[in-house]
């Protein structure tokens, strides 16, 4: 899940570019569990962002966290992800049942790109951490190709 900060903006922009989807989550509806992803959402790398437009939710913070990663376990498939922030990735991870990473290597300072026992491939990242194209960058490394299915969360 891209931190909705203005290098996540940009970050996204890059990719939103090359043709991925973007997918903003509205905070109250993530929270209360009523979000939908568009069929669209499972096609190619999607990136799913909780929009942020409103501005910061105080003490939100785990009850989005928690919201998203039920919201990934749902997703269709097993798809390969990028999981930015702390939080998001061990919730995103907890309700994937992922107990374990196996580090492959770091695809840019950062950006730890590693293994599940079932074979995905989970990319962990802090917040908005890297330069514009760090997002880009990930994608890249998981799937030559940018339109490839992937999810970042």
């Amino acid at each position: 899940m891209p931190d909705p900060r203005p290098g996540a903006v940009a970050q996204i922009a890059h990719l939103t570019a090359l043709g991925a989807h973007h997918v903003p989550l509205d905070p109250a509806d993530l929270a209360a569990g009523t979000v939908r992803l568009p069929r669209t959402a499972t096609a190619a790398l999607t990136v799913l962002s909780i929009d942020g437009s409103a501005g910061p939710r105080p003490g939100a913070g785990r009850a989005l966290s928690t919201a998203l990663g039920a919201l990934a376990a749902a997703y269709p498939g097993r798809p390969d992800l990028v999981l930015t922030g702390g939080e998001t990735a061990r919730t995103t991870l907890d309700a994937l049942g992922i107990g374990e990473l196996e580090p492959l290597g770091e695809i840019h300072h950062g950006a730890v790109h590693s293994r599940t026992p079932d074979g995905r491939h989970v990319v962990t990242r802090p917040g908005s951490h890297g330069a514009e194209d760090s997002l880009l960058r990930i994608t890249v490394a998981l799937r030559p190709r940018p339109a490839a299915s992937a999810a970042a969360v």
